[in-house]
């Protein structure tokens, strides 16, 4: 006997609604009747040809999914499947036809020598007879039946729910890593832009013997670096937004600049109705309905059956017409010794009960410890971010100033320089420290919704 655990009365009775199954032991019901037609699909909203925000690449990746239509598709062969069912419990008619000749050779004293006995073949059978039949007396198969595909449609739409949430996480990553290759992008155009600013003035400066030509080379250098950083950088970016379209199915080249993503809420963890904690409260439903379903297998088995047509041992016209004819009654089918596979069954599905318990468990104490991992990592993300950019703040001061000087020759330039190298690597740990906090945001929202 399987034993209801109270961790997972909520998710059980739930679908148990769903279901129609009660809330307490199994017991006989009305059967649940199939759907009359399939439900026409949702309209979906137009997807833009070249996303830029992440909502749009969320929508252009669901609507191009090959994993979430198939999904789409098993739920409409799911309902399919309860209609089939309905008809399988109606009224099945077929054809049987035969056409049998037993010969017979006897020898000069009219004894057989070659054939089966007369008494036993009547020498022919000559038959063409249409049979109806129809299940009785099996509402409680038929009602398990019923359950078990609509736990089946239950199990698709949850691995469809947690499905289009792996895609969304995985959109959602390699669009957060197209946007810090766009922001490191954008940092080192303007920088290149400030330096290329400079080199005007420092050739003047150059020229009239402020700066020697060799400190000028440095700066000179300095700025043919950060070109090819910004090459690098731009290279880096291209091909993070080529990998994020080629995961939302976008087929589009162009080198376009996307849109700060917009952080999301604080999600608290999902409970018993999150679609990870759904699934396995499914699972132990349908180990109930199996254990069901077992029962029923066990159970006497009555079919009504009806014939009519012609029957016959000869196949003279005459002997045919005369063998015309209707019958009925009918069929009864009771399981007696099949070598005790009912108790083995039921310890299979106690063995697969056993299983998801230890599933359930492991799945309940990894969720709480990354949830509260990930409270902990953007606490700690919120308290560098401040730090950096006090420091970004400072720098760009710093810098700033700098610059003034370097335009009358009060400061050196390779010290300029070491405050651009400085304030450079500020502004990757910037790009860097936002990406992180931003990634585990959404991350705590998407185990909040898991």
């Amino acid at each position: 006997m399987f034993v209801r655990f109270p961790h997972l009365i909520r998710c059980v009775a739930l679908a148990g609604l769903l279901l129609g199954l009660p809330g307490g032991p199994a017991r006989a019901q009305t059967p649940v009747p199939p759907p009359a037609q399939l439900a026409p699909a949702p309209a979906v909203a137009a997807a833009p040809a070249s996303p830029r925000r992440l909502d749009d690449f969320l929508l252009v990746a669901r609507q191009n999914s090959p994993l979430l239509r198939e999904t789409a598709n098993q739920i409409s062969q799911n309902r399919i499947d309860s209609l089939v069912r309905a008809r399988q419990n109606g009224v099945q008619v077929g054809g049987i036809g035969s056409a049998l000749y037993y010969p017979s050779i006897t020898n000069s004293r009219g004894e057989s020598v070659l054939g089966y006995d007369n008494a036993v073949t009547n020498g022919g059978n000559y038959a063409a007879i249409a049979q109806a039949t129809k299940p009785i007396l099996n509402r409680f198969q038929l009602q398990n039946d019923y359950q078990i595909i609509a736990n089946q449609g239950l199990v698709l739409r949850n691995t469809g729910r947690l499905s289009a949430l792996d895609l969304r996480r995985t959109i959602t990553d390699q669009f957060l890593m197209a946007y810090a290759a766009e922001s490191q992008l954008s940092f080192s155009r303007s920088l290149l832009g400030q330096l290329r600013q400079q080199d005007g003035q420092l050739r003047q400066l150059v020229n009239a013997g402020v700066f020697k030509q060799t400190q000028y080379l440095s700066f000179y250098l300095s700025v043919r670096t950060q070109e090819v950083a910004v090459e690098q950088n731009r290279l880096a970016y291209r091909r993070e937004l080529g990998t994020l379209r080629a995961l939302a199915g976008v087929a589009d080249t162009a080198l376009i600049s996307i849109e700060v993503p917009t952080p999301p809420t604080h999600r608290p963890l999902a409970g018993l109705l999150a679609p990870s904690q759904l699934r396995l409260g499914l699972d132990s439903l349908r180990l109930l309905l199996d254990r069901r379903a077992v029962d029923a297998y066990y159970r006497p088995r009555v079919s009504a059956v009806l014939d009519a047509g012609l029957q016959s041992s000869s196949y003279l016209p005459i002997a045919l017409a005369r063998s015309v004819g209707i019958g009925g009654g009918l069929q009864l089918n009771i399981p007696i010794f099949d070598g005790h596979q009912r108790q083995l069954q039921y310890q299979r599905l106690k063995l697969s009960e056993q299983s998801r318990r230890g599933y359930r468990q492991y799945l309940t104490v990894q969720r709480r410890q990354q949830y509260e991992q990930l409270e902990g990592l953007i606490q700690a993300s919120d308290a560098l971010l401040a730090r950096i950019r006090e420091q970004v703040r400072v720098a760009d001061a710093l810098v700033g100033a700098a610059r003034q000087q370097l335009a009358t020759g009060d400061v050196a330039i390779l010290d300029y320089l070491n405050l651009v190298t400085s304030y450079r690597q500020l502004q990757f740990s910037l790009t860097q420290a936002e990406t992180d906090r931003l990634r585990s945001r959404f991350a705590l929202d998407y185990l909040g919704e898991q």
